[in-house]
């Protein structure tokens, strides 16, 4: 190679690495000036919106919430000013796709890299809280006496707020649809374990609930029902059976056929969970007398979905009810009291027979 030719090829490369050495100094810049402007903009709205004393506020987190959700959250709180900034800002500092479960304790004063830091485990540790775990299947009755039980209110505290939808339909669209009956939230309290302050409220628990059911019933299941011409509200209506009625994973989707058979020949759901709803004293078997009582969750006397769901149903239940078995079957009855498994009949003539043999093992 000729001296000319290396001395050009020299060049070439010192100006290469001076062009990536600048580029990358122009970048640090950038980020410098930018996380500065942040922090002396989030001062300067501070300080201009900022009345009284500064205040604290328990932020809870369920596991791998979306960053994008934290933000939108945390913004509604008026912890930060703008969450497109945040979210900006958290990017340029090597941004989380999700932050995990926990109680945080943030300030208005904060910044938005403290912010960040804190739910990240860097900064101020988590806030003193209570785990609760309510089961699939629950009713609101339930959880009231559970919640008794924990001593964090009297249960008719937690019944009185979970009646009506009013006040929470602004916060969740998902309730806009759902007609005034009693127990306006039964279904949409969704059955999980969560983290919950100290001293909760009924309010405290019950927004926590419902986050997790709009988490859980995703755009993709909304999308699926309304294919299926479901409202969101039938979904849930139609879980809560399926998760009183089917105990095992494998028969979810049985019962499930079975009730979108019926439905598709107007043939009443005659299911006895929706009878013993509304018991006053729940019973293992129900009497005939009990098939006559005149309520609208009386799947036997009324045709089509009850007026409302009979209990909180999980992520299995609320699945099946949108994936049905595809079989002909129409009945269902209990054969086996400690697996819980059915018989599947397609005739009345085979749920009789099938009601003997129960009969015959002890069953009914």
């Amino acid at each position: 190679m000729k001296s000319s030719n290396v001395i050009s090829f020299l060049h070439y490369i010192l100006g290469m690495i001076f062009n990536l050495v600048f580029m990358g100094l122009v970048v640090y810049a950038v980020y410098a000036f930018t996380i500065l402007g942040f922090n002396r903009g989030a001062l300067l709205a501070q300080e201009m919106t900022e009345v009284g004393e500064d205040y604290t506020y328990e932020f809870v987190l369920e596991e791998d919430t979306p960053a994008t959700e934290v933000a939108r959250r945390l913004e509604e709180r008026g912890i930060i000013n703008n969450r497109h900034l945040f979210n900006l800002e958290i990017f340029l500092m090597g941004r989380v796709r999700t932050y995990s479960a926990g109680t945080f304790i943030l300030n208005s004063s904060m910044s938005n890299t403290e912010v960040h830091q804190t739910m990240r485990g860097v900064g101020a540790g988590q806030a003193p809280h209570e785990d609760i775990t309510t089961l699939e299947g629950w009713t609101i009755a339930d959880m009231a006496t559970y919640f008794e039980y924990r001593e964090f209110f009297a249960a008719e505290e937690f019944l009185y707020v979970a009646h009506s939808v009013e006040e929470w339909v602004s916060t969740f669209s998902f309730l806009m649809d759902v007609p005034d009956r009693p127990n306006g939230l039964e279904g949409y309290l969704f059955p999980d374990t969560y983290q919950i302050p100290i001293n909760p409220s009924p309010g405290d628990i019950i927004s926590r609930m419902l986050r997790q059911f709009d988490q859980v019933f995703t755009i993709e299941l909304r999308d699926q029902a309304y294919e299926m011409g479901l409202t969101i509200d039938e979904v849930v209506i139609m879980a809560s059976i399926i998760e009183r009625e089917a105990q095992l994973a494998h028969e979810r989707p049985m019962v499930s056929g079975v009730i979108h058979n019926r439905l598709a020949i107007d043939m009443n759901l005659e299911m006895c969970s929706t009878v013993a709803y509304v018991l006053d004293v729940p019973r293992d078997r129900l009497l005939l007398a009990d098939l006559l009582i005149d309520s609208p969750y009386n799947t036997y006397q009324n045709p089509g979905f009850p007026i409302g769901p009979i209990a909180n149903p999980g992520t299995a239940a609320i699945r099946a009810a949108l994936n049905p078995a595809n079989h002909n079957y129409l009945f269902f009855v209990l054969y086996d009291m400690d697996t819980r498994e059915h018989f599947f009949s397609r005739t009345y003539e085979e749920h009789n027979a099938a009601i003997a043999r129960a009969e015959a093992r002890g069953v009914r």
